[in-house]
């Protein structure tokens, strides 16, 4: 008996009925799996990934802000020759430019407290393949918090530090991961909304 004279059989047997409420029931799986899917992706943006997106961005921008400062205290202070009589007025000036730049690392910092509170709060949100990242940039923070002092003094002997490696106020992998997820899954939630 060929498959096709199988099926009719099946058919004429179990009646089309059957056949249509199976047809249902396989629909309705796939729209309750997709509707859990989106509120997990819209828990995932309101608890987690939106609100690093938008502290890391912050960074970002501090980032490109500060190295602006920093470029511009080179090129007037650092380049330049002044006469001994110009000194103070520009050291002065100098130091002005270095403390603005500083205020505005200070918002990094504060911006990374909320991002280690974020990750610690919403740890069950976070996909296990940024767990490697995000570990990375905790790591980082502690050791900021750890090995300089209030004043900005490193505590860690130079030699010791040559060797446990570098501490950054938030690597541009972190920076990169979170737009990268946070843009995933605002287009992966939207692709739901379309199907619906």
């Amino acid at each position: 008996m060929s498959t096709q004279a199988v099926i009719n059989l099946v058919f004429s047997f179990l009646g089309g009925g059957l056949v249509v409420g199976i047809l249902d029931w396989v629909r309705s799986v796939r729209s309750e799996t997709r509707a859990r899917r989106a509120a997990l992706i819209s828990d995932q943006l309101r608890y987690l990934y939106g609100p690093l997106y938008f502290l890391t961005s912050q960074n970002a921008a501090l980032f490109e802000l500060t190295d602006a400062f920093q470029s511009a205290y080179s090129a007037e202070y650092i380049e330049q020759k002044y006469s001994p009589e110009a000194h103070e007025r520009v050291s002065e000036r100098a130091s002005r430019t270095l403390s603005l730049s500083n205020k505005y690392i200070d918002v990094v910092k504060a911006n990374n407290d909320r991002i280690s509170e974020l990750l610690s709060s919403a740890f069950a949100h976070i996909d296990p393949e940024d767990v490697t990242v995000f570990r990375r940039f905790l790591v980082d923070y502690l050791r900021l918090k750890t090995e300089i002092d209030p004043q900005g003094k490193m505590l860690t002997p130079i030699e010791i530090y040559e060797h446990v490696g570098d501490i950054s106020f938030m690597r541009p992998e972190f920076i990169e991961r979170i737009e990268q997820r946070f843009q995933e899954k605002k287009a992966e939630l939207a692709g739901y909304a379309r199907a619906s």
